[in-house]
């Protein structure tokens, strides 16, 4: 039989196509020539199964109507898994609502913990309707409860791990996402007449993409045009609809294109002209670095979150306030008449993003995962 270095158990309830599933894909195919023994714990469908077989990693797949209707599932695959091999097991839990319902689950089972964060704690102190401020204040509290009794709680940034400590006094640390792989070389952006502004991400609420569309709006400049990628988690909140309706109210149906979740997303990069997070919170944005990555200027939000180390306190790239029409579309402003500037923050962007490789975010959670 062979010996592996340690089990580890990925959970995530929604393994679809988006950031938190394929880091830990890229994960796992590091890890996997490491000697590790792989696990992926996921409520319904894993859209990413055949990829992750590839690395040679187990997937369980509860059947389940929710996350917290499967406690009781998630308690007894882990056990099985654990009992499975004699090495060390490590649980990794993902996100919020999973890591609280993680904390419950395995309660009484003797098995290290990491709770990684990837989201802001202000996306729970920020409501949309009633029934999400209770849902999410109950979260709140439960993370309260339970965090401080996780082994270690992982943010995707410094200011969120800061935040993170001082809400329930866990042992918390950062770690930067793997948000690229390699250094592309391409020409500096000049400005053309025509202007392909970009936005990649989950078509929700809570990215903020309506502040873009207003933005252009009261720009009033028919050679802006917005190409927006990504989809909504589920229906319930899922904001495409709204998101054209609101392009249609404008009539700007010709300067916006939903173009949906798109694997390949290098030839919008390699066109785009400006790159624009819009977030009212934010976790660690790696659409951000990977626009940096191909010379594409930037403007995200201040959100709460990763935001502000990502463009290094406005030194690689533009902040304005989160949803604020007007900042926003001053910012624009600035980035198309000033080229001079903005070449500077591109340059010092191909530096400062050196940090959020992938081998550096793979080195330092290998590290952890021995030390543990």
């Amino acid at each position: 039989m062979k010996n592996f270095n340690k089990n580890l158990i990925f959970f995530l309830p929604n393994f679809s196509k988006g950031g938190a599933s394929y880091a830990i894909l890229r994960l796992c195919e590091h890890l996997n020539k490491k000697n590790y023994k792989l696990n992926v714990i996921c409520i319904g469908n894993c859209e990413l199964k055949n990829d992750l077989k590839k690395h040679k990693v187990k997937i369980h797949e509860i059947n389940s109507i929710s996350t917290f209707n499967s406690i009781s599932k998630l308690k007894d695959i882990t056990k099985k898994i654990i009992n499975s091999t004699k090495c060390k097991s490590i649980f990794i839990s993902n996100h919020h609502y999973a890591n609280v319902i993680s904390m419950m689950a395995l309660k009484n089972i003797e098995v290290k913990k990491i709770l990684i964060e990837r989201t802001s704690l202000e996306q729970l102190k920020r409501a949309y309707n009633f029934k999400d401020f209770i849902k999410k204040r109950i979260i709140l509290c439960l993370i309260k409860i339970f965090y401080p009794s996780s082994d270690l709680v992982i943010a995707n940034s410094k200011r969120e791990s800061q935040d993170i400590k001082k809400f329930c006094n866990s042992k918390t640390i950062h770690i930067y996402p793997a948000a690229y792989k390699k250094i592309e070389i391409k020409n500096k952006k000049k400005f053309k007449k025509k202007i392909n502004i970009l936005n990649v991400g989950s078509l929700i609420k809570e990215k903020g993409i309506n502040t873009i569309i207003e933005a252009i709006n009261i720009l009033d400049n028919k050679n802006i045009h917005l190409d927006v990628l990504g989809k909504g988690y589920d229906q319930a909140q899922d904001e495409g609809k709204n998101l054209l309706k609101l392009s249609e109210k404008y009539n700007l149906q010709k300067q916006i294109k939903f173009h949906g979740f798109k694997n390949d997303l290098k030839k919008f990069y390699a066109k785009a002209d400006l790159y624009i997070n819009s977030s009212h919170c934010e976790g660690f944005s790696s659409a951000v670095v990977e626009a940096m990555n191909y010379n594409v200027p930037v403007i995200c939000s201040d959100a709460k979150g990763g935001n502000r180390e990502i463009v290094a306190h406005g030194k690689a790239g533009f902040l304005f306030k989160v949803d604020d029409i007007n900042d926003l579309k001053n910012k624009i402003t600035i980035c198309l008449n000033k080229q001079q500037n903005y070449n500077r923050k591109i340059k010092y962007a191909k530096k400062h993003i050196q940090q959020f490789n992938y081998l550096n975010n793979f080195s330092k959670y290998e590290k952890i995962f021995k030390k543990i």
